[in-house]
C-alpha cells in the first residue's frame, strides 16, 4: 500500500490512516507527506484493535500543524521479515527535504528490496530527473524490486520517467494501462487534478490486483496492489 496522505491537512488525521489500514490490512505501507506525529498514534489505535504495525521515519520536514515532522515512513506489519532501513537523501531538492527510504523484505515467499519516495513538486519540477536517477542507481543492484511513493508527475512524461521504463527487467506499474505511453485507462491517483503521480512499480516480481480508494481528504487516492511471482494482472485498478 502506498499513500500520500496529505497530513499536514485539517481534514486527516490519526483515524483516517488508521481506518485505511484497517480496511485492507496491508503487509507494507509506503506513506508520504503523512505527519508522524499522527502515524504514531494510527498505530496505537491499531494495536488496540488487534493489528500490530512497526514505525520507521523517512526524511521530514517541519510544519506549523505537524510540529513531529510531516514526510515519508514505513509501516510494516508484525511478522514482515524487515531488514536493512535507512533513508537516503537526494542531491538535488526544492525547499523541502527529500529522499528515498529502502529495506529488504519478503513479499509472495520471495526476498525484495523495497524503496519509499516523494519526488519534487511542481516548484522543484526540474530536480526531478536527477531525483529519478539516483533512485532508479540504488535499486539497480537488487534483483527483485518494488518502488512506492509520489513521484509528483505522470508515467508518460519521458523527460523525467524515461529512466524507469528503460531498465532492465523492465518496471511495471501495478495499473498495467500507465507506462510510457498515454492511455486513457490509466487511473489517476491524485483526486483533485486526475492526474497518475502515485506509484507501486514491481521489476522481477508482478502484481496480482490493484485497488484504488478515495478518502475525505480529497487528496491523494490510496493505492493498494497484491504482490505475485505469477503471470500479471491484465485489469486496471478498480475503486473500492
Amino acid at each position: 500500500m502506498t499513500w500520500n496522505s496529505h497530513g499536514q491537512d485539517i481534514f486527516s488525521g490519526p483515524a483516517l490512516l488508521r481506518d485505511q489500514i484497517r480496511k485492507f490490512r496491508p503487509q507494507i505501507v509506503l506513506l508520504q507527506e503523512s505527519c508522524h506525529g499522527e502515524i504514531r498514534s494510527a498505530v496505537r489505535q491499531l494495536k488496540r484493535d488487534g493489528l500490530h504495525y512497526e514505525f520507521r521515519p523517512g526524511t521530514a520536514n517541519y510544519h506549523l500543524l505537524c510540529p513531529s515532522g510531516n514526510g515519508q515512513a514505513v509501516l510494516v506489519a508484525k511478522g514482515t521479515p524487515f531488514s536493512n532501513y535507512k533513508t537516503v537523501p537526494y542531491t538535488v531538492k526544492d525547499n523541502e527535504e527529500r529522499g528515498y527510504s529502502t529495506f529488504t523484505t519478503t513479499l509472495a515467499g520471495r526476498t525484495v528490496q523495497v524503496f519509499n519516495t516523494h519526488l519534487n513538486s511542481a516548484r522543484g519540477a526540474a530536480t526531478r530527473p536527477q531525483q529519478v536517477k539516483e533512485l532508479i542507481a540504488a535499486a539497480r543492484p537488487y534483483r527483485l524490486t518494488l518502488l512506492g511513493g509520489d513521484f509528483n508527475t505522470q508515467p508518460w512524461d519521458s523527460s523525467q520517467m524515461k529512466p524507469v521504463w528503460e531498465q532492465r527487467p523492465a518496471y511495471r506499474d501495478v495499473d498495467p494501462f500507465c507506462g510510457k505511453t498515454w492511455s486513457k485507462q490509466c487511473n489517476g491517483t491524485q483526486e483533485g487534478s486526475g492526474k497518475k503521480f502515485d506509484y507501486l512499480l514491481h521489476q522481477g516480481i508482478n502484481s496480482r490486483a490493484c485497488y484504488l480508494r478515495n478518502t475525505r481528504n480529497e487528496d491523494h487516492r490510496v493505492v493498494v496492489s497484491d504482490v505475485t511471482t505469477s503471470a500479471p494482472s491484465t485489469d486496471p485498478c478498480r475503486f473500492v
